[in-house]
């Protein structure tokens, strides 16, 4: 029967029908063999380029938690300072000898310091020092600039100053303040 039918057909109908046929063949090979396995390759580099930026990601992730600690480290230390995890005993020694040395770097005399127990204010415990201090006005002025930096978030609560001579120009002056530092209390 298809020789039949191939035999009524002439050589141009013939070509015809064997390209026709040829070209289905193809459009078959390609929709079911080839196609999936195209649509498969996609998925798989659409999968590795996402698990790439992913893997980027996680490092800039882990990077930026570094950062952020780092950060917070820093926040601790411009907030506390140097004694934030110290027992009351060593707290005194610790802002007494930083006092000492901040001192001596501002040239400014160091007459006297009185640690004194402080008020608990909701959680915090306050330390207070009464300081007294002997220097011309810039040397006092860079001595208070410092201690903020030295010792951390401290307040000031009382301040007086008076001169010890009376000359005009760049008088030595005397200066009587408390100190206080507040550190969160250890439950």
């Amino acid at each position: 029967m298809f020789q039949q039918f191939v035999d009524r057909l002439d050589a141009r109908q013939l070509r015809l029908l064997i390209g026709g046929g040829l070209l289905l063949l193809i459009a078959l090979l390609f929709s079911y063999i080839l196609l999936p396995q195209v649509k498969a390759y996609q998925k798989a580099l659409t999968s590795k380029t996402m698990l790439l930026n992913i893997a980027s990601q996680g490092q800039a992730v882990s990077l930026q938690l570094q950062d952020m600690a780092a950060e917070v480290e820093a926040l601790k230390k411009e907030l506390h300072g140097d004694m934030a995890n110290l027992p009351e005993k060593q707290l005194e020694a610790f802002v007494i000898g930083r006092l000492q040395t901040i001192s001596w770097r501002n040239n400014v005399e160091l007459l006297s310091i009185e640690p004194q127990a402080g008020e608990t204010v909701q959680v915090f415990s306050e330390s207070l020092f009464k300081v007294e201090l002997a220097g011309n006005y810039f040397e006092l002025f860079d001595w208070l600039g410092e201690i903020n930096e030295q010792l951390g978030f401290v307040v000031i609560k009382e301040y007086q100053m008076q001169p010890i001579e009376n000359v005009a120009e760049n008088p030595r002056l005397t200066v009587n303040l408390t100190i206080a530092s507040y550190r969160v209390t250890q439950s």
